[in-house]
């Protein structure tokens, strides 16, 4: 068997995988392929398909009250994913004239950086402005911020174990007669 390059007059089928010779003369080699039953392509498809690569890492907390935020990475060209389809008729083929399939799987590459990427995030889950209604000349920055099941403040209903939250800055108003508070939530950092 020899394989050549066809380099006459074809057009790309637009509803499936596959091609149309419109050229108006076909060559003789190809005439007499075709007559000796012995007429192959060998298409190389890449089809666009409404399936992508994708991996999902939890970046917090698992079942917790804290507000899930999601993370969209678009990496078009870092990682690759192709397969001989199911359907296709070169799926389990045995013939050496093919040659092996190009096939590439990077799901776990893929895992591994998104991973990577959610450990090296931004520490600060979130930051909360707190104004107290007089003097308070007890807190200090870097206090721990914690509260009692009783308390009714949003701090305590947001806590989990991968995070904590402390006093930043504390600002004393002595016009408006009260005290400034800035508490950020961090996570804590997993070895």
């Amino acid at each position: 068997m020899h394989w050549w390059q066809y380099l006459y007059a074809f057009n790309n089928l637009l509803d499936e995988c596959g091609i149309w010779l419109s050229s108006d003369r076909l060559d003789a080699n190809t005439w007499i392929a075709a007559l000796k039953g012995v007429l192959k392509f060998r298409i190389t498809a890449a089809v666009v398909s409404d399936e992508r690569l994708s991996c999902v890492v939890a970046d917090g907390p698992v079942g917790s009250t804290v507000p899930v935020i999601e993370h969209l990475i678009t990496l078009p060209r870092q990682f690759k994913y192709r397969k001989v389809s199911g359907q296709s008729i070169f799926v389990n083929s045995n013939d050496d004239a093919l040659g092996a399939p190009d096939e590439a799987d990077d799901s776990t590459a893929l895992y591994e950086f998104v991973r990577k990427t959610a450990l090296t995030g931004a520490e600060v889950i979130e930051t909360f402005d707190v104004q107290t209604p007089h003097f308070l000349f007890d807190y200090r920055v870097g206090d721990r911020v914690t509260s009692s099941p009783e308390s009714r403040d949003l701090l305590s209903y947001k806590s989990d174990n991968r995070s904590t939250s402390w006093i930043e800055r504390v600002q004393m108003d002595f016009t408006k007669q009260c005290t400034n508070l800035k508490i950020v939530r961090k996570r804590i950092p997993q070895l």
